[in-house]
């Protein structure tokens, strides 16, 4: 799935929106002077501060065996991975970014913030906010990323009831391992073979719910040769952590 694309064709429409409806400022009857368009504001990721709260992890590595999940290989699901005070000061920080801002972009079945750069070749990497570094160093920290592959991407994904994300894959431009931290609501994700795929009649598929405060891990077999979704948000609003290591 091509998230830069539906990036760049959202914001399009937005600046064409905006032009259609701008009222110009007529100075003669030859001369048309248009108003500037107010840009939307846009927090600065150098001033984001740290998570107001966030706990310290164990020295030792995670065994991401003992949280392996479903029949497929390479899925790991870890409850209550954050605090409910880790959840509210992700929340936090993540509404500080204003509505209007050019940050949130509204899809058909969600809206999303992108940070860390355009996914495309040559990859000009941004920093992360500083508090999306606190997270991405400690899935470093307890081994599930590893330092020369730290996370470099973030994509926060809101849902309200009703959205969804249809079944897609990450592709190659990352490296095959994904950490979604999902906070503020439940929901349920699934994992289905790749249609493309040669092997595509296998008949395993798996299908559980992620609660919030969780972290699902997913890589092997899983980020290759699965398409996964996201659906089933009965109530209240999830929004998820999406964190990857863009590789090109």
């Amino acid at each position: 799935m091509d998230f830069c694309r539906l990036l760049r064709d959202e914001r399009r429409r937005a600046r064409e929106a905006t032009a259609r409806t701008h009222t110009p400022i007529v100075e003669s009857k030859t001369t048309e002077k248009v108003a500037p368009v107010k840009e939307p504001r846009i927090n600065s990721v150098h001033h984001d501060p740290l998570l107001r709260v966030w706990n310290q992890r164990s020295v030792q590595p995670i065994d991401l065996e003992t949280f392996r999940r479903g029949p497929i290989r390479g899925v790991y699901y870890i409850p209550d991975w954050i605090t409910p005070d880790e959840e509210d000061a992700i929340l936090e920080r993540v509404y500080t970014i204003p509505d209007d801002s050019e940050s949130w972009v509204q899809l058909k079945h969600r809206r999303l913030q992108m940070w860390g750069g355009e996914v495309k070749s040559p990859f000009e990497s941004t920093p992360l906010p500083q508090w999306l570094t606190q997270i991405c160093q400690t899935l470093v920290g307890v081994g599930i990323f590893g330092e020369e592959k730290t996370p470099n991407h973030a994509l926060i994904n809101e849902y309200r009831v009703g959205d969804c994300i249809l079944p897609h894959e990450d592709g190659p431009a990352y490296f095959p391992l994904v950490a979604i931290l999902s906070t503020g609501a439940d929901c349920r994700v699934t994992f289905e073979p790749h249609r493309a795929a040669s092997w595509s009649h296998s008949t395993q598929h798996s299908t559980f719910q992620l609660q919030r405060r969780s972290l699902l891990v997913f890589t092997a077999e899983a980020y290759s040769r699965y398409l996964h979704s996201i659906d089933n948000v009965e109530m209240g609003t999830r929004v998820s952590l999406t964190l990857r290591h863009v590789d090109l």
